[in-house]
């Protein structure tokens, strides 16, 4: 059986395979990966939360959360510190040049998506935002 490449499902995947290969790109004189700017992006909502939330947060699984944890840490964009209530987590904050690094890239990330849409009707991509998350709404209920 031929997979069938109009199938949404592929089309979907493709195109997020390719903006991320796209955002690496964009975002390597950063050196940090798309997916460690979407941890910064949620310590931007709210620094200072623990590894398990930030996980839940982030829609992946705690040890690959711990792994880039280490990496910015290293990277210094991120710091640890005891969490008092549990002495056995830690509450993760963006440190200043996180917060500059995350900031930048926001920018960019902007940029990006608005030559990425630039020739389509706002009404399309309203339409295609509605459906994306009804979409993802609906997976969502599947996985709990």
């Amino acid at each position: 059986m031929q997979v069938n490449k109009d199938a949404l499902g592929f089309i979907l995947h493709h195109s997020d395979l390719k903006l991320l290969k796209l955002q690496r790109i964009k975002f390597k004189s950063f050196n940090v990966t798309p997916e460690q700017w979407h941890l910064l992006n949620r310590l931007a909502e709210q620094s200072g939360i623990n590894q398990k939330e930030l996980a839940k947060r982030v829609d992946k699984n705690e040890a690959i959360v711990t792994r880039m944890l280490a990496i910015l840490e290293r990277k210094q964009l991120v710091r640890k510190e005891i969490d008092p209530e549990d002495r056995r987590a830690f509450l993760i904050y963006l440190t200043s040049s996180g917060k500059e690094i995350q900031d930048n890239l926001v920018v960019l990330a902007e940029q990006t998506f608005e030559s990425l849409l630039h020739e389509i009707a706002a009404d399309d991509i309203n339409t295609f935002r509605q459906v994306l998350t009804t979409i993802q709404q609906k997976l969502d209920f599947l996985l709990t």
